[in-house]
């Protein structure tokens, strides 16, 4: 693998190698070519930053782009980190393209898989909001990662809305596609610092405070909405509640990584 390693700040040459093998032995975590990786390190001096040492990278994987971006207080650290962030998202890669190939295209009636490429969408069900009711939950591990990869996932399985782990800020969070054609980022609270890149439109959740999924379906009721992003008072973790296409509501809801990522 071909992996450019640009520094900026006083960065020892040593942690360039450093950089340079950890990124080029994730080759052997995929079958599919690495056609490039770029990494950047940069070393901020300001003295009260908390974690000085940033290290990024991007990979293209046969044409699919990985990114990864920590923070820490020292660079090998952070290279590190970044090394085992990466090879997470290498090994999600390649087992959600397993079960893709494993799941039929076409699930039942009302049903939407988490990790499935979308079929064309039906119109939802008209049910009054007093009949209905989460006749779905699902309960697995999410994706860790950074908003940007998200989006690609997103977008790579034709989701209205995707729930992952933001890696860096340790927390739950949602992006989807909004109606005017942009895609929306939602944070539980405004307390997350706005991203450095250019990307998503970042907004915060509608419901400020922790509630309950009784709470939830209430809120959904009352609103209308397709989907809401909450965090659960009973776990405080970051849970989505959606409207199916029968009617009916389904939750997703983060587990504590031993679960399996459901089949329908």
């Amino acid at each position: 693998m071909d992996v450019a390693v640009t520094a900026r700040g006083e960065v020892a040459d040593a942690e360039k190698d450093r950089a340079r093998e950890t990124v080029a032995a994730l080759d052997e975590c995929v079958s599919d070519p690495v056609l490039g990786a770029h990494v950047t390190l940069r070393l901020e001096r300001n003295p009260r930053l908390e974690r000085p040492a940033r290290a990024e990278a991007e990979l293209n994987v046969n044409g699919h782009m990985l990114r990864g971006r920590v923070a820490s207080e020292t660079m090998s650290k952070a290279i590190d980190t970044l090394g085992s962030h990466l090879e997470r998202q290498l090994q999600d890669f390649v087992n959600r393209r397993a079960r893709l190939k494993r799941r039929s295209s076409e699930p039942r009636s009302g049903e939407w898989h988490h990790g499935q490429v979308a079929p064309p969408r039906a119109s939802f069900d008209t049910k009054p909001v007093t009949e209905r009711s989460i006749v779905r939950r699902k309960t697995f591990a999410l994706a860790a990662g950074d908003p940007l990869q998200a989006v690609r996932d997103l977008l790579d399985l034709d989701y209205d809305f995707y729930l992952f782990h933001d890696a860096e800020r340790e927390t739950e969070a949602v992006v989807y596609q909004r109606n005017d054609g942009t895609i929306g980022l939602i944070y539980p609270d405004a307390s997350y610092p706005p991203l450095a890149d250019e990307g998503p439109v970042r907004q915060t959740s509608p419901l400020s405070e922790p509630i309950t999924v009784e709470g939830a379906i209430e809120q959904m009721n009352a609103l209308g909405h397709r989907f809401m992003f909450f965090n659960n008072a009973d776990s405080g973790r970051g849970n989505v509640i959606y409207l199916r296409y029968d009617g009916d509501y389904g939750l997703i809801e983060p587990g504590d990584g031993t679960e399996r990522a459901p089949t329908g």
